[in-house]
């Protein structure tokens, strides 16, 4: 079975291009950038437009594509959501567009997020919930899962909307981020950190061991039905204040806190993982505690 992984460039599709070159897949991955400096030899073709199909092969219309590429910055603004669909939905929907019509019905697996959720008091969150997307990148990300289900109906090629939480501990040279790696900066410098609120909302952390685990068996596994949602979390939640706890006792080193107020503090968001553990006997084996020690040591404290 040949599989794509598009946008191997950024953190999620070099770890999942990783994974699946490591089990002996038939994997190729596709991006618009080269693979970083350091970063083992890897099947990879590097194209001028990943969302141009052009690379995908004769004979690999049936072929699974994990699809990556596309917006990664979730911080990033727009004028309006119409300059929103027209930049960066459209492209989307185009390229699958483009795909089918090269005669394509495989298995299209997404990634998406579980910011398409909102805010919300009920935790954890089912992949049942109502989204309520209340930025730019999560309408973005469900306005394509929208658009793909259209398609999956109209043309019948197999979905897969992957719904992931906050992923951490890239093996990618050089492009950890978030805020785990602004703890190992504040507490490598003795720079302040600064804490906006209260610190007690909660995040649902996922290594990337077990998300890529995850991927490999969506993609190797006959899923039991032609389109199928799942969330990709720990399944439990840590806040600001218990990570900074758990960063500190990691490096035994204190960190230079400083509290501002803010109005604007995010809601708990925790992942119900029922559904993926059911299907694919998946469950998350590297604890928060091992992971941050594995980001401690590779940092070097």
């Amino acid at each position: 079975m040949r599989i794509y992984v598009t946008g191997c460039a950024g953190i999620l599709g070099y770890e999942i291009l990783c994974r699946m070159h490591a089990e002996g897949h038939e994997v190729t991955g596709i991006s618009r950038s080269a693979l970083p400096e350091g970063a083992p030899a890897l099947p990879h073709v590097q194209v001028s437009d990943a969302l141009h199909p052009g690379w995908l092969a004769p004979g690999d219309e049936g072929a699974t594509i994990v699809h990556c590429a596309g917006l990664s910055d979730a911080r990033r603004r727009f004028d309006s959501i119409a300059a929103l669909n027209r930049e960066v939905t459209e492209p989307q929907t185009d390229f699958v567009e483009a795909l089918l019509a090269r005669g394509w019905r495989g298995h299209l697996v997404y990634l998406s997020t579980a910011a398409v959720y909102g805010d919300t008091e009920d935790l954890p969150i089912a992949e049942t919930r109502e989204p309520q997307p209340k930025g730019y990148y999560a309408l973005h990300k469900l306005s394509v899962e929208n658009a793909l289900l259209f398609l999956a109906a109209q043309h019948g090629f197999r979905l897969t909307l992957l719904r992931l939480g906050n992923p951490y501990g890239t093996a990618m040279p050089g492009r950890e981020r978030g805020v785990m790696r602004l703890l190992l900066d504040a507490l490598a410098t003795g720079a302040e950190f600064t804490v906006y609120g209260s610190g007690e909302t909660s995040r649902d952390y996922l290594h990337m061991d077990d998300f890529t685990r995850a991927v490999s068996q969506v993609v190797t596994r006959d899923l039991p039905e032609q389109i199928t949602r799942l969330n990709l979390g720990a399944g439990e939640g840590t806040t600001l204040n218990g990570l900074i706890a758990r960063m500190e006792a990691a490096t035994g080193r204190s960190l230079n806190l400083l509290s501002k107020p803010s109005d604007l503090e995010v809601k708990s968001s925790v992942l119900d993982i029922t559904r993926v553990r059911q299907l694919l006997g998946w469950s998350p084996q590297v604890s928060l505690e091992e992971g941050l020690a594995r980001m401690v040591s590779d940092y070097g404290l």
